[in-house]
């Protein structure tokens, strides 16, 4: 895994971007994304109890937006994740740390489902953006 604060090469971040768009646009995306993150991370079910899960599919398409846009901006404060970050807090949302792996997890299990490009070297790059980002949301709660 790449530290949090380490760029990531931009041909990876590339990768990334272009993998999101191939597998974002089928429309199954958002709710295969969901029905694996429950399974990977039961206990955060209870957390989209009373979700408008169309609304949900386009803030999940703004947040992994922000996250492959991060990398770019390390060091700057406020940033792009800041509001995300304060909102996934322990003040707000209280999204515990522990929950972010399955995230990656089902995200990652989500793409593999929908990219027909994707491959292991493509889930490495993934794993390396998102650790820039979610190491920062994790460092903000």
């Amino acid at each position: 895994m790449t530290d949090p604060q380490t760029p990531v090469d931009p041909a990876r971040l590339d990768a990334a971007h272009a993998s999101y768009e191939r597998a974002s646009a089928k429309p199954e995306f958002y709710a295969s994304f969901y029905a694996n993150f429950f399974k990977t991370c039961p206990d955060a079910r209870p957390k989209f109890a009373q979700t408008n899960f169309e609304r949900q599919h386009k803030l999940l398409h703004h947040a992994i937006g922000m996250l492959l846009i991060y990398p770019k901006h390390l060091g700057d404060e406020p940033n792009l994740l800041s509001r995300l970050a304060r909102r996934h807090g322990r003040k707000d949302l209280g999204i515990p740390a522990s929950m972010y792996p399955p995230f990656v997890d089902a995200l990652v299990l989500t793409l593999r489902q929908c990219d027909p490009a994707f491959s292991d070297d493509l889930e490495r790059a993934w794993r390396d953006v998102l650790a820039v980002g979610i190491g920062y949301m994790t460092s903000k709660y």
